[in-house]
């Protein structure tokens, strides 16, 4: 709304702006205007003086007109007249033949401020006569305006007040033009704020902005059509996962059982009893498996409770390599633990069960994708703000493909191979965390870091 806000004072503005430009672009015209007709008559006056000075009355009454008078009449009249004191014509040129030829001081007085037949006529009065210049008919306006000075000083007076409310009703005009705007445009913000958040919108496809209200419709409609399809896939896909998980697990503690029987009856050979002996342990790594793709899935789609808790870091390593170790029947295999001493103190906050699993997997990762002796580093790191796991062996490494993916995964589809280690990503991200996977010379080293405070979410089981 604060954007919507900033859109309806630039508005506003720009309106008012092109108000005061425009007003101020008449008053320059009008002025203008006023100026230049001014000079009008004084040229008019000028030419009409100069036609008067060239007529000469002789004594025998006959009138006579010099070249350069002539010519200024022929170029600005279209023809003309001299009365003499009686009102009579004494000279004419080119004078149309339906105009009489005396005229009473009426008359005159009559023609003088306004039209002879329709013809704007000019004046001027000397010893020889009155001189009558006519202009084309429609060439010219002749109308007296007379106004008392009283009204022409309140005329001025009033000018400033004039100025005032053209700026006023700009203003207002500028305003009602943006209260329209702001009233078409905040359906349209409150909307796309209720897209982002994924809600249905529903707007007026009226007015002004009725096109794009449309469209923010149309845009709802297929957006909320999609994460439905997308929510269907992602329960379907999990549903799958959980009743899969449920269903192998009655049989496949069956056949762990049966093998650990097998394994330790004494009337077997021994071949037979160490037949059993991989069987077993293939069903506990398949059991893990399932049991790490189940709660991959509920990871990825925020479907695992966090539970948050202060812990020790350090009694979780060591009690998780202690486990690694006993649960290995391979002499070389070799584990060094760093755990610096200021790092026993140290207390953090996390879901301890999770993480643990988390460097359970790398543990048993280091020993169960090297076929050859293997050293293992175990180390712990503490900052002001963070504290790191590292999980090192001098093995083989990860292919460049698994590397990739891990680096830079599709965290939307499930991984077909290395899962132990995605869910140690997924565990990680889940408490506000990164994991960094980089293959070393030789081996493979994986950093874990977590803050000391993750962020406090809890997803919905």
């Amino acid at each position: 709304m604060k954007g919507l806000g900033r859109i309806l004072f630039r508005f506003t503005s720009a309106a008012i702006g092109v108000g005061i430009f425009l007003l101020l672009l008449n008053l320059v015209v009008f002025v203008y205007f006023v100026l230049s007709s001014s000079e009008i008559q004084p040229t008019s006056t000028n030419y009409i003086e100069q036609i008067a000075n060239g007529i000469t009355r002789q004594l025998d009454g006959s009138c006579s007109i010099s070249a350069e008078a002539q010519a200024r009449l022929d170029e600005n009249f279209v023809w003309a007249m001299l009365l003499d004191d009686a009102g009579t014509v004494v000279w004419q040129d080119r004078m149309p033949k339906t105009l009489p030829t005396a005229y009473s001081a009426g008359d005159i007085s009559s023609f003088s401020r306004w039209y002879l037949e329709d013809y704007p006529v000019h004046t001027w009065s000397d010893a020889d006569g009155l001189l009558v210049l006519a202009s084309t008919p429609g060439s010219e306006w002749k109308y007296n305006i007379v106004m008392p000075t009283a009204q022409l000083e309140l005329l001025f007076r009033l000018m400033p007040l004039v100025l005032t409310i053209n700026l006023l009703a700009a203003l207002l005009l500028a305003l009602f033009l943006g209260w329209r705007m702001y009233r078409s445009a905040s359906p349209i913000a409150s909307g796309i704020a209720a897209l982002a958040c994924g809600e249905a919108v529903e707007l007026s496809e009226k007015g002004v902005l009725g096109q794009l209200a449309a469209g923010l419709n149309r845009t709802s409609s297929h957006l909320l059509r999609q994460q439905a399809l997308l929510n269907r896939r992602d329960r379907t896909r999990t549903e799958w996962i959980a009743g899969i998980s449920h269903d192998i697990r009655t049989p496949l503690s069956l056949v762990q059982g049966n093998a650990a029987q097998l394994e330790s009856d004494p009337r077997l050979p021994e071949e037979a009893r160490r037949r059993a002996e991989r069987i077993r342990l293939q069903s506990q790594r398949i059991s893990r498996l399932i049991s790490d793709l189940n709660l991959t899935s509920k990871l990825a789609y925020a479907m695992q409770p966090l539970r948050f808790q202060p812990f020790s870091p350090a009694k979780m390593l060591r009690d998780a390599a202690a486990e690694w170790l006993n649960g290995l029947d391979d002499a070389q295999v070799s584990l060094a633990v760093d755990i610096p001493p200021a790092c026993n103190a140290l207390i953090a906050q996390g879901d301890e069960h999770l993480l643990r699993r988390a460097v359970e997997n790398l543990l048993r990762n280091c020993s169960t994708h090297n076929s050859a002796a293997v050293q293992v580093h175990l180390r712990l790191t503490a900052e002001q703000t963070v504290w790191r796991i590292v999980v090192a062996d001098n093995g083989t490494g990860l292919p460049p493909d698994v590397l990739a993916r891990l680096r830079h995964g599709n965290r939307e589809t499930l991984p077909t191979h290395g899962l132990g280690l995605t869910l140690v990503q997924q565990i990680v991200q889940a408490h506000g965390g990164s994991t960094l996977f980089s293959n070393t010379t030789p081996g493979l080293q994986v950093t874990l870091v977590l803050p000391m405070q993750p962020p406090n979410t809890t997803c919905a089981p």
